[in-house]
């Protein structure tokens, strides 16, 4: 039986996020990436800043040159998770399978269903309504028997007509895939294209047709049948569903029992570093902290603290002192300390910001850089380091 791939792309997403927050920023050319004078690039940009010939990973200098009046926006990356996450949850609640590509891009898989749902294309259309009036977010989206070529009716076909939405029968991928430029298929990126470009092959449609020995001399043998499948609209990959973790959590059982301050709140602070460690490794933030504190006749206790969107070992210790002040309120030896952060979110800030003034706290980097080198414990802060 025929497989169904939903490919879906929230149009322009910063930008369409930053104008749900702000109106005026309708109908205007609006960039995220920060300060126009600064060093970083263009993380994202409206239609109406790439009718001026910008575009995302552009130096946000020169977008500045060439569009001096746009909008120029730090970037709301708290808000871009949040809707993200939004989408994401719709998304798994209305199809059976999904997968999270990126922060703007989602893989459903619809395949046999046609007995519960009718047609698929409707019902692919009608999910599309269903998320984008529930979230006021533009999006675009592609079906068709594999993800390559849904991928590829997004990206080259719905997002550049008015529809929103195309679908690529079953047999006629090939066909479909021939008249586009070689840069419009999944994969070739600027090295590759000038590759082929130097063996005249411009459109996807002469790659099909380049010999597999031409294309192993110039890739490799695995690369270029690789490409040579691909440019048939051969895609073998699967739709997998993304399993989100809920919580995050470090704990420690004392090899003797503790009652001195100083050795407490030291462990503790050895926690919430690890802890804020493996949050920024995912790449997550977040907003609730919970302290387990276990005395040593076993009687254990805990209590949650909700915050803003944190993920530094200073923010994470200063919420896990003040729980552990309110817990321990028994002049009794403690057995065990345990922390835990749930209600987690995308750290997008960390991932797409790109101006050095604004990037992920260099102490921290460089933190972490040394723990996944080293080790978890190579380095801390001293009052910590006795932990």
């Amino acid at each position: 039986m025929e497989n169904h791939i939903l490919h879906l792309d929230l149009d322009t997403f910063f930008v369409s996020v930053e104008r749900l927050l702000d109106p005026a920023l309708n109908n205007r050319p609006v960039i995220v990436g920060g300060n126009p004078f600064g060093r970083g690039v263009v993380a994202g940009c409206s239609y109406e800043a790439r009718a001026f010939g910008i575009h995302s990973a552009m130096p946000i200098r020169r977008a500045y040159r060439l569009c001096p009046d746009a909008a120029y926006l730090h970037g709301s990356y708290i808000h871009y998770a949040e809707y993200s996450k939004l989408v994401r949850e719709m998304l798994t609640e209305l199809a059976p399978i999904c997968q999270v590509s990126s922060v703007d891009e989602f893989f459903l898989d619809l395949s046999r269903t046609e007995s519960l749902k009718g047609d698929t294309y409707r019902w692919a259309q009608s999910i599309r309504r269903e998320v984008s009036g529930e979230t006021n977010l533009p999006l675009s989206c592609g079906l068709a028997s594999n993800k390559l070529i849904a991928k590829v009716a997004t990206t080259e076909v719905a997002k550049k007509g008015e529809a929103r939405h195309f679908k690529v029968a079953g047999g006629g991928e090939a066909a479909f895939l021939s008249p586009f430029n070689i840069r419009a298929l999944p994969g070739v990126g600027e090295v590759n294209e000038n590759k082929l470009v130097q063996l005249g092959v411009r459109r996807i449609g002469q790659l099909a047709q380049t010999p597999v020995p031409i294309l192993s001399r110039f890739f490799g043998r695995k690369a270029g049948s690789n490409l040579h499948e691909r440019a048939q609209g051969i895609d073998h990959s699967v739709v997998l569903p993304t399993r989100e973790q809920k919580s995050y959590s470090r704990s420690k059982t004392f090899g003797e029992d503790l009652m001195e301050p100083d050795k407490l709140y030291s462990e503790l602070l050895a926690l919430s570093s690890q802890l804020a460690s493996d949050l920024r490794q995912a790449k997550l933030l977040t907003k609730k902290i919970t302290l387990t504190l276990r005395y040593s006749d076993f009687s254990s206790f805990t209590k949650t603290i909700t915050c803003s969107w944190i993920n530094k070992d200073q923010e994470i210790y200063r919420l896990a002192s003040k729980l552990f002040r309110e817990l321990w309120t028994r002049r009794v030896r403690i057995r065990l300390l345990g922390l835990e952060a749930n209600a987690l979110l995308e750290d997008l800030e960390q991932q797409y910001l790109f101006q050095e003034e604004k990037a992920a706290d260099p102490l921290y980097g460089t933190i972490d850089s040394l723990r996944d080198k080293y080790g978890k414990r190579i380095v801390g802060f001293a009052s910590g380091m006795a932990a």
